[in-house]
């Protein structure tokens, strides 16, 4: 074969290869596998936040947005930012009401939404400008550190709350307005392990 016809060959065969359509990307997929505390969990991809790898594998923690409790749209409002992080030595959640934040409380108490108590944190205290809310009578079925308005000029305050489930800490961060719905965030909490814990067929 000459050089000529051999040039025209390739020739042909490059234009067939640049011709021919690219294989079509495998869809993203609708959960991811994690590990967590010795947990497997299989979380929904649409709940990740833009800074969990989507690798899967093993993590130190997972950051999740969850329009909460499962609406199918959500505003920002409604929707809850939930960490996991494994559970560590230090004083479990439902003690820090009674053991850590006791100490830095004024004395007065109000009445709170949803039968919560309200206490505020002195001022030049660590939790200065901040408000806890408790359930009665000393907080351990649920308490929420909130940010109060106008004294940080955040304009929306924020509540936190962490709760210690099967090994695993889970911080919840929320609007104010959700604290009348406290059950609820409770008992969504444990949903939410349950939710993203695979059968024991398929772990």
């Amino acid at each position: 074969m000459s050089l000529a016809a051999a040039a025209a060959g390739a020739a042909v065969l490059a234009g067939i290869f640049f011709l021919r359509p690219a294989a079509p990307e495998k869809p993203a997929p609708a959960r991811i596998g994690y590990e967590l505390a010795g947990h497997a969990l299989s979380v929904p991809a649409s709940w990740l936040r833009e800074t969990m790898d989507r690798s899967g594998g093993t993590v130190p923690r997972l950051d999740l947005a969850i329009p909460w409790p499962g609406t199918a749209a959500a505003s920002d409002a409604e929707i809850v930012t939930v960490t996991l992080v494994p559970a560590d030595a230090a004083l479990d959640p439902a003690e820090r009401p009674a053991k850590l934040y006791l100490r830095f409380l004024a004395p007065e108490t109000w009445p709170g939404p949803g039968g919560l108590v309200l206490r505020r944190f002195r001022p030049g205290t660590p939790y200065a400008g901040e408000e806890l809310y408790l359930a009665p009578p000393d907080g351990r079925r649920f308490f929420a550190r909130c940010t109060r308005a106008g004294a940080t000029g955040i304009v929306a305050p924020l509540c936190t709350t962490v709760m210690r489930l099967a090994g695993i800490d889970v911080m919840l961060r929320f609007d104010s307005e959700r604290l009348a719905d406290w059950p609820r965030l409770g008992a969504s909490a444990e949903r939410l392990i349950a939710i993203m814990s695979p059968p024991p067929e398929s772990q």
